[in-house]
């Protein structure tokens, strides 16, 4: 989870001191005795066609150099806009990769779900979008001269000055000249404290904040340009950040870092740290510091400053927001500035972080004592990188789906918004009064569930399958509202017809504002998805006709399961009961759990798929899964009901999100109930049929008891299990390695067994308990 920049900072806290170490060695001396260093450099580039660059890059050693067992890894991260666009790419050495593995199977802070399925890819390779190094790694252990393989080279020259050579879609072979010394980064020590509590993984960070630079860029094959312009030089080492172990309590480093260069001269690096805990998602601030380098190259520090992030950007691939603005206020030195850099964009996502942070260029406009002064800075995020909770995680999509369902169900009356959700003309316009209304009755119920937001899985996987298909996801983000809409839709027709109390630990909607309001309300937001389908890139007619004929087998098949859900199988159960022969019960049970749930997660899924440009293999196998995924969830659901709760945090509060064995008091024959049938004895069997059919507390007690004591609970969950696994094999084969790939899987098992034991070493196991009276 990434930390909050939105809130003016915590007076700082004292860095704790740093450990004793010998003196620092001129810059430009690589330090072999750390377990990490890296080279983090950025810049501005002019050419003099009148292109503009900005880039950056960071090269990074893990592990030491000597010694036996795997030698030390190497990796690059690389980001650069310019005229054609922006690009960004990591790369690792296999010694670093198999680091990673290590430190991911020993992970006890990862959800274990995540866990073994991020270990399951990278048994099989890199995951993309992170790329193996071309050609062999040379590093000299008495001076900077580090050669990447073939991608980049960083070399410190007699001279004082720096070359710098990368390759890939833009190519830079660069002299960077310093135009100051390197100074120490946070404190007169350059002391930067670790999250682990006896300090062996504190860095040490030293820079050169200002340097002339000049060469030549190549943009995808084209000519070379000759530029000019300056840089920024970091060197940080120290302690080694991942290890092949870690307990649940060690938190990550989370930080909001920018360089600037105002065009006064001066310099400044201004840093918010964090530590995250991935499980708890508590954060616990460590200092808020700006390092600031004058003219004349005298440095300052200064923790009395304000640091606030103003706006923000939702990555759909990674689920990370990142500040795009920010205000700074540094009353030691005068300064008021606003940090301004692109709307969205330049996320790097990397295994190398956890999963993904941001490098983004900037511009600085404001005041120093009262005089203009503007720049050039870059702004770099890096969130807490560790999926502790793969339903937290997931839940993290719901501010993106609820803006862009904002297109037809904005949060105030408004005229554009009605007349893409009702179709009506609205000229003249409406009066107030109208508008008022008309919100009141077909925005505002959908609203209420829409601003308390569920699981929200299901516009997840819209956005996942691009990902994993390596599409890039953004330009589709209404997707996650069609889906978002078309369950919310049928939830409130649902909670009509099973006389429900609660949705999302709220009055139900038709108790909220009223059954014909509901209906209504509802029924409308089932045909929603086509005019937020016209804010999506439009394809090819036949592409288009697919998607759309997709939204609307969702819509039908989900009606058919909930027929089949509303008439309940009595001619069977009673079979079922009287013989203990339970297989044609089950049978009906999970077809209706298919058709409610599994079939329209699959066409979502499908739509996605289509949109992506998968092959007819792909779409199939893709569909297939989610169907398995959307069906055991819904079996797990039905186990859920027991208690009344929803997710992980509601059984963490002791909360009811849902009437406690709801399906139970309705008399419901539920995926559990059609299972123990086939488990209890005869007399035991009958004491089940005739609990439900009191559909009162009492028998909904007793049916939990008898539900629970046969074992009914663990063989649902088991099928459900079985269900993903069975559908995984097939898509497995016609997916890459990549991130999304393993979260995916992890979204398979969390949907089969919604509880995890945390002590558990692979896929949770599952508490379950039985439901108490209402």
């Amino acid at each position: 989870m990434t930390h909050d920049t939105r809130s003016a900072p915590a007076p700082a806290a004292p860095l704790p001191a740093p450990r004793a170490e010998a003196a620092i060695a001129p810059f430009g001396t690589p330090h072999p005795e750390a377990d990490m260093e890296a080279w983090c450099l950025s810049g501005d580039l002019h050419s003099e066609s009148g292109s503009a660059y900005r880039w950056a890059a960071a090269l990074f050693r893990e592990g030491h150099r000597c010694g036996s067992g795997t030698g030390p890894g190497y990796g690059l991260l690389f980001m650069c806009s310019g005229p054609e666009g922006s690009v960004c790419g990591s790369w690792l050495s296999p010694d670093l990769v198999e680091t990673i593995r290590a430190s991911v199977r020993g992970d006890e802070a990862m959800d274990p779900r995540v866990r073994s399925a991020l270990t399951d890819v990278l048994a099989e390779g890199v995951p993309l979008p992170d790329r193996l190094l071309k050609g062999e790694v040379a590093d000299c252990a008495e001076w900077l001269d580090l050669v990447l393989g073939e991608q980049a080279a960083l070399r410190a020259e007699d001279d004082g000055s720096f070359l710098f050579t990368v390759r890939g879609e833009v190519e830079l072979e660069l002299r960077l000249t310093p135009q100051k010394p390197a100074v120490p980064q946070f404190d007169v020590h350059g002391h930067y404290p670790g999250p682990r509590p006896d300090g062996s993984d504190a860095t040490t960070s030293y820079f050169i904040p200002r340097l002339r630079t000049s060469g030549r860029v190549r943009a995808q094959g084209r000519a070379w340009e000759c530029v000019e312009g300056r840089s920024w030089l970091e060197n940080d080492w120290g302690g080694r950040v991942r290890r092949s172990s870690r307990a649940q309590g060690i938190a990550d480093r989370a930080w909001l870092w920018s360089g600037m260069q105002l065009d006064n001269g001066w310099d400044i690096a201004v840093i918010r740290a964090q530590h995250t805990d991935p499980v708890t998602a508590q954060s616990t601030s460590l200092f808020t510091r700006a390092t600031a380098v004058a003219p004349d190259g005298s440095v300052s520090y200064h923790h009395d400053l304000t640091w606030q992030a103003t706006q923000h950007w939702t990555s759909l691939a990674s689920l990370e927001s990142y500040p795009t603005t920010a205000v700074l206020s540094i009353p030691g030195l005068g300064l008021d500035v606003v940090v301004a850099g692109p709307a969205a964009g330049h996320e790097t996502r990397t295994v190398l972080t956890g999963r993904a942070f941001c490098e983004s260029p900037a511009t600085v406009s404001g005041t120093m004592n009262g005089t203009r002064v503007s720049g050039n800075a870059f702004m770099e995020t890096l969130p807490s990188g560790t999926v502790g909770d793969v339903e937290g995680y997931m839940r993290r999509i719901s501010q993106i789906s609820i803006s862009e369902a904002a297109a037809v169900y904005p949060a105030s009356p408004d005229v554009a918004s009605l007349h893409a959700l009702t179709g009506a003309d609205t000229s003249p316009s409406l009066d107030d009064d109208t508008l008022d209304r008309l919100h009141q009755s077909l925005i505002a119920p959908l609203r209420h569930l829409l601003d308390n937001p569920g699981r929200s899985w299901r516009p997840y996987i819209t956005g996942a399958v691009f990902c994993l298909l390596g599409v890039d996801p953004e330009p589709y983000r209404p997707l996650t509202a069609v889906s978002e809409l078309l369950h919310t839709a049928s939830a409130v027709i649902d909670d009509i017809e099973d006389a429900s109390l609660l949705r999302r630990g709220l009055p139900a909607v038709h108790h909220r504002f009223g059954i014909p309001t509901a209906i209504n309300a509802g029924t409308l937001a089932y045909l929603t998805f086509d005019p937020i389908l016209e804010r999506i890139p439009q394809h090819d007619g036949a592409t288009m006709l697919r998607v759309h004929r997709l939204c609307l087998q969702a819509l039908r098949t989900g009606h058919t399961g909930q027929a089949l859900d509303l008439t309940r199988p009595r001619s069977a159960f009673e079979d079922a009961v009287a013989t203990g022969s339970h297989h044609q019960l089950l049978s009906q049970v999970h077809t209706a759990h298919r058709l409610k749930t599994g079939v329209p997660v699959r066409c979502m899924a499908e739509a996605a798929a289509v949109l992506a440009g998968a092959t007819e293999e792909q779409i199939t196998a893709l569909g297939r899964y989610f169907e398995a995924v959307g069906t055991a969830y819904q079996i797990s659901d039905d186990v859920a009901d027991l208690d009344g709760v929803t997710s992980a945090e509601d059984r963490k509060q002791g909360r009811s999100s849902k009437t406690p064995a709801e399906d139970l008091l309705n008399g419901r024959i539920t995926y559990p109930v059609a299972h123990a049938t086939g488990l209890l004895d005869h007399d035991d069997r009958h004491r089940l049929r005739d609990s439900l059919y009191q559909q009162s507390p009492d028998g909904a007690a007793r049916a939990a008891e008898l539900l629970t004591r046969s074992g009914a609970l663990h063989a649902c969950l088991d099928d459900g299990r079985t269900l993903v696994d069975e559908a995984w094999k097939p898509l497995d084969d016609h997916l890459p390695p990549s991130q999304h790939k393993a979260l995916v899987r992890a979204l398979g098992w969390y949907a089969a067994q919604r509880q995890t034991d945390p002590a558990a070493k692979g896929p949770g196991t599952v508490a379950v308990t039985a439901a108490h009276q209402n």
